[in-house]
């Protein structure tokens, strides 16, 4: 009778047990719905190199981290900026994912990038994750550095539905030859203006002068749609399968 209480015990503390995790697991996933992106650009803030040595080990640590706990995806890190170069630190950009952009501030500003005053970022709404990076279709044509293609709608209610799908149809064609990964696409901005138009994606090249070409070459920059800026983001690191 004493051993079959006992095995009754443990037995209901392992059901408390799964029912904890299943509701922290819960509690997880409900978190996560709702949840937008917006692109982070990263710009150093400061000229101390010795600021950033002795904490680059804790940053470094703290961007694994929220990759890990799925907050942050497509993290690209860039040896050879040209712009914002500072010694022989990596310039970092990222995807946040958040229900808002005061969320995503709350989460950046715990960073020791920004407690510390080593660097400021900006965000931009990007939408929804549309095409992922396809790994087998980027070797074929060529492992390259990349640029991040941020663009701003301008006149979107000049965009017909033709034009739209001229512009979904050349982005796509991109994508499967491998000249561009990870596009960020805001589908309701493409349907009526709204306060959320930009979107983005990464340009495989090593030369702006290519990627100028690709965007200039797209119908919403043809016929003055939308604008765009280049960032020169280097190489691929960070990322996940999933669609979001």
């Amino acid at each position: 009778l004493v051993v079959a209480c006992k095995q009754k015990e443990t037995t209901t503390k392992e059901k408390q047990t799964i029912q904890k995790e299943q509701d922290k697991s819960s509690a997880i996933d409900d978190s996560k719905i709702g949840r937008k992106n917006y692109v982070v650009i990263w710009k150093w803030t400061t000229s101390d190199i010795q600021l950033i040595e002795d904490n680059l080990i804790k940053i470094s640590d703290e961007v694994n981290t929220i990759w890990k706990d799925d907050i942050i995806t497509d993290a690209y890190y860039n040896s050879e900026s040209k712009i914002d170069k500072l010694a022989y630190f990596p310039n970092i950009s990222f995807v946040i994912r958040a229900k808002s952009s005061q969320e995503a501030e709350k989460e950046l500003n715990k960073l020791t990038l920004v407690e510390k005053g080593i660097a400021s970022y900006t965000l931009y709404p990007i939408g929804t994750k549309w095409l992922n990076r396809d790994s087998d279709k980027i070797n074929k044509a060529g492992i390259t550095s990349s640029y991040a293609a941020v663009w701003t709608t301008k006149e979107l209610g000049k965009a017909s539905d033709d034009l739209i799908k001229s512009q979904g149809d050349a982005i796509l064609k991109l994508w499967n030859e491998g000249k561009i990964e990870n596009v960020y696409f805001d589908i309701e901005g493409t349907q009526k203006l709204n306060d959320i138009t930009d979107f983005v994606f990464f340009i495989n090249t090593n030369i702006e002068e290519e990627a100028k070409a690709i965007c200039n070459a797209l119908p919403f920059a043809e016929e003055d749609i939308a604008s765009f800026k280049l960032y020169s983001v280097g190489v691929f690191w960070l990322g996940d399968g999933n669609e979001y």
